[in-house]
C-alpha cells in the first residue's frame, strides 16, 4: 500500500515552494481536465459505497449481539412469567442454558473473529479515504494559488519597464505554482485508480473470513439450540401446524369468554 503512503508524501511537499497563498478564484483549469475530473468521479462513487458497506458490516455485527441478548432476555421472562402457575419446566431450563451459552460463549468468539477480520480491513481500506479527500481538495487551493501567480504576472509584465526584476520574480511564482499543481494533479490521476483496484484484495478474503466465521457461529448455534429439541414433540405429519393452532386458538376462545373480555368497557 506504498502508494498511499506516496500519496500523503505528495500532498505534504505540494506548495512548499510557493511564495505566497491566494484567495479562491473562478478558473476553467479544473474543468478542462477530463481525465482528473473521470477519475475524482469514480473516487466519488468508491466511497459513497466503501462507507456505505462499512456501516452495513457495522450494523450487522450489532444485529447479532442485539439478537443473542434478546435470546437470553426471552429464556429468562419466559420463566418469569409462568413461574407463579407451574415449576419451571424442563424446556425453559434448556432454552435458558442454551440461550446463555450462545449470548456469553458463541457471540463474544464470533465477534472477535469478525472485528479482526471483517471489520477491521474494512474500517482500515475507508481510513484511507480522508487522505484522498484532503488531497483533492488541496489540489484546488494549488489551483486557486496558481490562478493568484497568473494575475500577479500579468500586471507585471503590463508594467514591465517600471520593475523587470518584478516580473522575473513573478514568472519563478508560477514555475513554484505550476510544479506544485501538476505535481500533485499528476498523483491523484495515477494513484486513485490503484485506491479503487485495491479493494477487490480487501473485500475477498474479508468475505471469505465472514462467510466462515458466520457458518461457524450458526454452528455453535445450533448445536446449543438440539438440546432443546427433545423437548419439542417431533413432527409426525404435514397436519401438525393445523394441531397446534387449533390447540392455541382454543386457549384465545376459553380467554374470550371471560366475563371482562365481553364487556366492551
Amino acid at each position: 500500500m506504498s502508494f498511499w503512503n506516496n500519496t500523503k508524501k505528495t500532498v505534504a511537499k505540494a506548495g512548499s515552494g510557493l511564495r505566497g497563498v491566494g484567495g479562491a478564484s473562478g478558473s476553467a483549469l479544473s474543468a478542462s481536465d477530463p481525465e482528473f475530473n473521470e477519475q475524482e468521479q469514480r473516487f466519488r462513487n468508491l466511497e459513497r459505497r466503501a462507507m456505505r458497506l462499512l456501516q452495513e458490516t457495522k450494523d450487522y455485527r450489532g444485529s447479532i449481539s442485539g439478537m443473542t441478548t434478546a435470546q437470553r432476555a426471552l429464556a429468562t421472562n419466559l420463566t418469569a412469567f409462568l413461574l407463579d402457575v407451574q415449576r419451571p419446566q424442563d424446556y425453559q431450563a434448556a432454552y435458558r442454558q442454551a440461550t446463555t451459552h450462545i449470548d456469553q460463549t458463541s457471540q463474544p468468539q464470533f465477534d472477535e473473529v469478525y472485528v479482526k477480520t471483517v471489520l477491521e480491513p474494512m474500517a482500515q481500506y475507508c481510513g484511507f479515504l480522508p487522505e484522498f479527500n484532503k488531497a483533492i481538495k488541496k489540489r484546488k487551493g494549488l489551483h486557486d494559488d496558481l490562478d493568484k501567480a497568473r494575475r500577479v504576472l500579468a500586471k507585471e509584465q503590463a508594467k514591465a519597464a517600471e520593475d523587470p526584476m518584478a516580473v522575473e520574480r513573478a514568472e519563478m511564482d508560477v514555475q513554484y505554482a505550476e510544479s506544485a499543481y501538476n505535481t500533485l494533479n499528476s498523483a491523484l490521476i495515477r494513484e486513485i485508480p490503484k485506491l479503487i483496484n485495491s479493494r477487490v484484495y480487501v473485500v475477498d478474503p474479508c468475505f471469505e473470513a465472514f462467510v466462515k466465521s458466520q457458518l461457524q457461529f450458526f454452528n455453535d448455534s445450533l448445536q446449543q439450540m438440539d438440546s432443546v429439541t427433545r423437548y419439542v414433540p417431533q413432527e409426525s405429519g404435514p397436519n401438525d401446524d393445523r394441531i397446534l393452532n387449533e390447540r392455541v386458538e382454543g386457549v384465545m376462545n376459553q380467554v374470550r369468554g371471560l366475563s371482562i373480555c365481553s364487556m366492551n368497557v
